[in-house]
């Protein structure tokens, strides 16, 4: 992992994090994108009632750097949130999933302070994407969409080589898309978001009062023979498809936990995308493509995140 030179071990990594509403993955990365040192917390012990969550956060990276390189620091520490960021990439504006991480937190200036070291923060979905960019070998590509539906819909899109940010830095929020005819309240605060209906929340709710003796995870494996898991299909099929209309993508690239359950049927899943699409184009070019499964890749795509921040201080 020592590649040469002065530079220490140390100095050649990058603590990555990736924070999920169940679990909190950590990793060490060096310069060539390889991890080690990995390890899977739970989020609700390291976030508990009442505490304070950049504390907490700092504490937390302090031990895990005493466990694995003797309490020194690495080089930076780059963390994705399931949160809404601010577009300069300093403050977590809102955690809808996890209660404890307050709105407005402005946790790199703690972490920085405390670590001393850099600390970048960034959506959790957009690192998601950086990695598969490089695992999958698309990063070249002119514009590339990820979608991964999860406990929510995640959302990134690259637009020439940088994740799409928008005004306020909280572009591509595909699953709060308001949808015609939909009451039903978002955790966001909203009324009528996409992923009340298509995401791993809205199937949660769908099992509960329809298939309450069938276990989630079999839910496309047994019962896709229902009109329901057929409409909820067509729901996630549309969503992409809603995405290839509004971007054209060179590349679409889709992933989450919904997609890593048994027997997904992915060929009916690909032609309801195809019949949702414009004709004759973005659908007679789409290009999709599937994350690899792996409970590693935001932590090496929150490294991915942190080298560019620090080879660019304009890339954000």
């Amino acid at each position: 992992m020592n590649g040469g030179g002065t530079m220490t071990i140390t100095e050649q990594l990058v603590l990555g994090i990736d924070i999920g509403g169940t679990n909190m993955r950590l990793g060490l990365v060096n310069d060539a994108l390889e991890l080690t040192a990995f390890e899977r917390l739970s989020t609700r012990e390291i976030f508990g009632a009442e505490c304070d969550p950049a504390q907490k956060l700092a504490d937390c990276i302090k031990n895990y750097c005493d466990r694995h390189i003797e309490g020194k620091m690495p080089k930076a520490v780059s963390i994705g949130f399931p949160s809404t960021i601010n577009r300069e990439r300093t403050v977590v504006v809102q955690t809808p999933n996890i209660s404890c991480i307050s709105d407005n937190l402005a946790i790199v200036d703690v972490l920085e302070k405390a670590l001393k070291i850099p600390a970048f923060i960034n959506r959790d979905v957009n690192d998601l994407l950086l990695f598969d960019l490089e695992d999958l070998g698309v990063a070249d590509q002119g514009c590339v969409a990820g979608i991964y539906f999860g406990t929510g819909i995640g959302n990134s899109v690259m637009v020439d080589g940088k994740i799409l940010l928008g005004h306020n830095g909280v572009a591509s929020e595909l699953g709060h898309l308001p949808v015609y005819g939909n009451h039903r309240i978002c955790m966001c605060g909203n009324e009528s978001c996409l992923e009340t209906l298509v995401s791993g929340i809205a199937l949660e709710r769908i099992q509960k009062q329809e298939f309450p003796d069938t276990p989630i995870h079999e839910l496309f494996a047994t019962k896709m023979d229902t009109s329901t898991m057929k409409e909820f299909l067509t729901g996630m099929a549309q969503t992409v498809a809603a995405e290839a209309n509004l971007f054209d993508p060179d590349c679409l690239i889709i992933g989450g936990g919904l997609l890593q359950m048994r027997d997904f049927p992915r060929e009916l899943f690909e032609k309801g995308v195809h019949r949702f699409a414009r004709k004759p184009y973005p659908e007679k070019t789409l290009d999709i493509r599937y994350s690899r499964p792996n409970q590693e890749n935001g932590v090496v795509g929150a490294a991915i995140y942190a080298q560019k921040r620090m080879q660019d201080l304009n890339y954000l």
